[in-house]
């Protein structure tokens, strides 16, 4: 036995060098650091988002400057729908003669996305609020100071407080993200959800609005929209489609109230109901109704219009009913050629006018 205790001690000598080797004690609680995410991680700038060493980013990064507004269905074939059975008289209505949303503060709103999940599975949706004046494109929505001086004193981080639109999940839940930084201006705030889909089902996601229309300090009693866009994991767009927006304690009343007023009830008629209003079949129903698709090639005369803005934004309208137009005549192909030059012509000029138009303009 005294013989062997040496060889026993020698055998178990390099053991305690072996685990510190393997362990590597510093180097293992850096490689926390890096791996292990703050709690805010989930709901920081996207863009300034550590991404841990030999994974791919989880997510596209937060985008700059304000978003762009043209409605384009894509190579997805990706749709935005509300569907009418998710419609509380109350708390949340849809005018589909406006397209435009009407929902109480911090009132559930579900919204559909569809796309060609075939080609695509996995995508992201990013939701970003903005003014519906194009004259006030460049600023960005924000909640008024008394909603985010409350949020604040809950706790919620800026980035979140300052958002007018929330998910209706928790802070914190997976797949869902708050893009924009408080202290940059040309970041805007968003919120971008993951989807994973594996049938043509339609996907669906409720959000909420954190401030009304009327708040003094925020949105101001200026009319908002909401901006959708189909994007990949790298901030690439796919589609994009723009729904209108209104919060309000009563959105039966207001709804009502703008319908008449632009022009949806013909004076003498008696008023319907909101929830006796259907939906047309399609879209592309109600457009065709809309549009009697004059095939004519009409040549403007020189005119003198004054103001950048006031000339991109008629070139912007002429573009954007061109192409309405041809998207209801996908299928001829005849009618796709009559559009696409003038189409491409326009946004030529669009371009040269935004790249002279000087600061004082």
């Amino acid at each position: 036995m005294m013989n062997d205790s040496p060889k026993f001690y020698d055998e178990l000598e390099p053991y305690p060098s072996c685990i510190n080797e393997m362990l590597d004690i510093d180097t293992y609680g850096l490689q926390l650091e890096t791996f292990i995410p703050s709690p805010a991680s989930e709901t920081m700038d996207i863009a300034c988002k550590p991404i841990p060493q030999n994974e791919h980013p989880a997510t596209p990064v937060s985008p700059r400057g304000p978003p762009e507004r043209n409605s384009f269905p894509g190579e997805f074939n990706f749709c935005v729908e509300v569907n009418s059975t998710d419609v509380h008289k109350k708390t949340f209505l849809y005018s589909h003669q406006l397209s435009r949303i009407y929902v109480d503060m911090k009132c559930n709103f579900s919204i559909q996305f569809n796309w060609d999940y075939m080609k695509a599975p996995r995508m992201f949706v990013r939701a970003t609020v903005v003014f519906s004046d194009e004259t006030q494109s460049e600023k960005r929505v924000e909640r008024c100071v008394q909603h985010f001086h409350e949020s604040s004193t809950q706790g919620i981080q800026r980035e979140i407080g300052k958002n007018v639109l929330h998910s209706s999940r928790d802070f914190g839940t997976q797949g869902v993200y708050y893009c924009g930084d408080v202290d940059t201006a040309d970041s805007w705030y968003s919120v971008l959800v993951e989807f994973m889909r594996t049938s043509p089902e339609p996907c669906s996601h409720a959000y909420q609005f954190a401030c009304k229309n009327s708040c003094a300090t925020g949105i101001n009693r200026r009319a908002i929209a909401i901006i959708f866009t189909l994007e990949d994991e790298g901030g690439n767009i796919y589609g994009r489609q723009k729904v209108g927006a209104r919060v309000c304690a009563c959105p039966r009343r207001d709804m009502l109230k703008d319908e008449t007023a632009e022009g949806v009830y013909k004076s003498g008629k008696k008023r319907i109901p909101s929830n006796q209003i259907e939906p047309p079949k399609t879209k592309k129903i109600k457009v065709e109704n809309l549009m009697d698709f004059d095939d004519t090639v009409y040549k403007l005369p020189p005119l003198q219009i004054v103001g950048s803005r006031a000339t991109i934004c008629g070139l912007k309208m002429m573009q954007e009913m061109m192409e309405l137009a041809m998207e209801c005549r996908k299928n001829d192909p005849e009618a796709i050629s009559l559009y696409e030059k003038p189409i491409a012509d326009i946004k030529e000029a669009i371009k040269k006018l935004e790249k002279a138009k000087t600061p004082t303009q």
